[in-house]
């Protein structure tokens, strides 16, 4: 009799936790490249009803110029890309296109800091054209108060990540 007690209380118990439904974003990847510092990936997300392709350019250091310390692993910059591939490919050009200018270069571009997934807040962040000995790297950076987070990219991983996105825009011709 205990036994059969016990099954219907955690039965009835369980059953609460089936009934509840889940609001998870679907992300849908295009392409992935890992490097030295972590993942470059390119994927799209439903954003206020529309699929937007974002960039995400990894975790961001914090500290000042010189010296960023990396530790946090759950915000991350997401660079929007545009609304089909096309663009998103023109935009990416266009971010290469940053490693042919002169070193301390600036730009300024909208982007989504946010946990894990972005969202529709963008704020804007300055992109640095930086070469360090031997390689030649983007800062994508965050202003704050008193302080910068940071990350890099190298030209060889976002040339990598081009690459891939122009490939499966061949294998995907609907979503040009």
């Amino acid at each position: 009799m205990k036994r059969i007690l016990t099954l219907i209380v955690f039965a009835t118990l369980s059953a609460g936790l089936f009934a509840q439904s889940a609001q998870l974003t679907e992300l849908k990847e295009i392409a992935s490249i890992e490097s030295n510092d972590g993942m470059l990936d390119v994927f799209s997300v439903p954003i206020n009803g529309e699929r937007t392709y974002f960039l995400d350019v990894g975790t961001l250091g914090i500290g000042d110029e010189i010296v960023q310390i990396h530790f946090d692993p759950l915000f991350k910059l997401f660079i929007p890309l545009g609304s089909n591939l096309t663009e998103a490919i023109e935009t990416l050009g266009k971010l290469k296109d940053m490693y042919k200018e002169p070193a301390g270069t600036k730009t300024q571009m909208e982007a989504c800091f946010a946990a894990a997934v972005p969202n529709d807040k963008l704020e804007t962040i300055t992109i640095t054209r930086r070469k360090v000995l031997l390689s030649n790297m983007l800062e994508f950076a965050v202003e704050r108060e008193g302080y910068i987070r940071a990350t890099y990219v190298t030209k060889s991983d976002l040339s990598g990540i081009l690459s891939s996105v122009k490939f499966y825009a061949k294998l995907h011709k609907k979503e040009l």
